[in-house]
């Protein structure tokens, strides 16, 4: 029997559905480091504002991309209808962790290669990029309605950004000083 290969306190429904949601997770995951990893191209600024100011309209208009409601989108019904269709495919599960014959193993198999094209299927990388341009919009949206400008860092603005650690008190300083700078945000301007 199959089975015996699995800890006894799991069931085959439960291991596969941590299977499952596994690697919809890792797949929705995959691509946030490579769009992290990568030094931006440009930024916002505002010539006169205070850092302070700076710092509290970088996370108002952070927040607003990050809490903006994407329950909508066509990426989450995409994902809404995955999670339907594993959740159906798996239904099977249960039954062939009670049966004991030769043929739960080409069931299981069947349900397996379902549910792995149910996942390619949803083109995560695509979703979560379309998701990820409706969230920045939010951004841009509250930075441009505060007045900011958006302009273009230089290669060697970009080059000297990728030496200062994200999040870090003197990358912030880096971003603002370039961001006051009227003679940046007149030249470097979007």
């Amino acid at each position: 029997m199959i089975r015996a290969y699995f800890p006894r306190n799991l069931t085959w429904e439960v291991m596969m559905r941590r299977s499952f949601s596994t690697t919809i997770a890792v797949a929705c995951l995959l691509s946030a480091p490579v769009a992290a990893a990568k030094t931006e191209a440009a930024s916002w600024g505002k010539p006169g504002v205070s850092i302070d100011q700076y710092r509290t309209d970088a996370i108002t208009c952070g927040r607003a991309g990050y809490y903006a409601d994407v329950s909508n989108t066509q990426a989450a019904k995409v994902f809404r209808r995955a999670t339907n269709d594993l959740e159906a495919n798996e239904t099977d599960l249960s039954l062939i962790s009670m049966d004991p014959s030769p043929s739960a193993g080409a069931m299981l198999a069947t349900i397996v290669t379902r549910s792995a094209m149910i996942v390619e299927g949803t083109h995560a990388d695509a979703q979560i990029k379309d998701v990820g341009a409706l969230m920045q919009a939010k951004v841009d949206d509250c930075l441009r309605n505060r007045g900011y400008v958006h302009f273009r860092l230089t290669d060697s603005q970009r080059k000297h950004l990728a030496h200062l650690h994200l999040g870090s008190a003197e990358r912030h300083i880096y971003l603002y000083q370039l961001g006051t700078d009227p003679a940046v945000l007149t030249a470097q301007a979007m």
